[in-house]
């Protein structure tokens, strides 16, 4: 394996393990949200979309994680896509003063849209 060859793999790597990190992170927060239901009052309607959409938002970065794994193309955008979104909700958590929560955010944010930046400037690459 040459060295062009060596560092998409390790980016593709990273991107898969990174996002099957958020993916179940999600899913988490899917289960973490569905005990609340059992324990807190609350207005049902948001309380199920935001739960819903948690779960739905597992499964599309578990699906992800699949195309970074195998290298497919069209994982890559909405994977930066999906990693900007959390980079706006790190910014909230930052001014909220929850830096124990926003400071993994942003790490991981970062390094998911840098390794598939990678990977789109090698895939452009001749061989």
């Amino acid at each position: 394996m040459s060295r062009n060859e060596e560092r998409p793999a390790k980016a593709s790597q990273l991107s898969f393990l990174l996002l099957m990190v958020e993916s179940v992170l999600i899913f988490a927060l899917g289960i973490y949200m569905v005990a609340l239901g059992f324990t807190h009052d609350k207005d049902w309607l948001p309380y199920l979309s935001v739960t819903g959409f948690a779960f739905v938002g597992a499964v599309a970065m578990f699906a992800l994680a699949q195309g970074a794994k195998i290298g497919t193309r069209w994982a890559n955008s909405p994977a930066i896509l999906a990693n900007l979104i959390a980079l706006g909700v790190a910014k909230y958590q930052f001014e909220a003063g929850v830096y124990w929560l926003a400071g993994p955010i942003s790490i991981m944010a970062i390094t998911v849209i840098v390794t598939s930046l990678i990977k789109i400037k090698q895939s452009g690459e001749p061989h």
